[in-house]
């Protein structure tokens, strides 16, 4: 009960000593008692008859006014509990989304190229077309077109840190995909070589000087082209 301060209690003290207040202010009293010295030798000296510090009268109201401030100051202090609660909850919450955003939907793996099958290399009017094909069993979000400064052009699959398997209709674990040169060129910076994924795993799809035949028609009309 230390913590319901000593100057309720001494408020309370002259009702407790004419035994004039309610139970539950006595057990208030009581339990603070049990605590703390200062009070308890403050109760002694009322009992004792000595002159103890002038304070404001004590009306027979006045043990109803304490037990409403106590009354007010709790109730503040559970609205602040309250609040403080549910600014947690929604930095929790808040963490929570993130996690899940991050695990299931922020494509930051790079997938290997193990699995990885490049096929049907082909040219037209000077775009490198081919056909992918990832048997991982797993599904790719993305591929993502990286050149580097060396002329070097890195076709990343991308996928989240939880994966999904991979199900019919195929996005990218089996198409067909081109890269433009021209467009890839604007900069300048000519490709001389195109690779299917990172500098460090990678699985040439195309280099310059090399032999490719015609793109099919079938392969064209894919892509709306004629």
């Amino acid at each position: 009960m230390r913590d319901v301060p000593c100057r309720v209690i001494e408020d309370l003290l002259p009702l407790y000593h004419d035994d004039v207040c309610s139970e539950e202010s006595r057990t208030l009293v009581e339990g603070h008692l049990s605590q703390c010295e200062a009070c308890r030798n403050e109760l002694q000296r009322m009992r004792a008859g000595l002159p103890v510090e002038e304070k404001v009268a004590v009306d027979r109201n006045s043990d109803d006014r304490v037990m409403k401030k106590i009354a007010s100051s709790w109730k503040k202090g559970r609205k602040r509990s309250f609040w403080k609660g549910m600014l947690l909850a929604v930095i929790l919450l808040g963490c929570l989304a993130l996690s899940y955003e991050g695990l299931f939907n922020w494509e930051i793996v790079d997938v290997g190229t193990q699995d990885a099958n490049i096929t049907q290399v082909s040219l037209h009017e000077g775009k490198i077309f081919y056909h992918l094909q990832v048997d991982d069993g797993y599904a790719i979000q993305s591929l993502i077109n990286n050149k580097k400064e060396d002329g070097n052009l890195y076709v990343t699959a991308k996928r989240p840190v939880i994966k999904r398997k991979s199900e019919a209709p195929y996005i990218f674990e089996n198409t067909y995909e081109f890269i433009d040169l021209s467009w890839q060129n604007e900069d300048g910076k000519e490709v001389k070589a195109i690779y299917f994924g990172t500098p460090d795993d990678r699985k040439l799809i195309w280099k310059d000087g090399m032999d490719l035949p015609q793109t099919e028609q079938s392969v064209l009309e894919r892509f709306g082209m004629e």
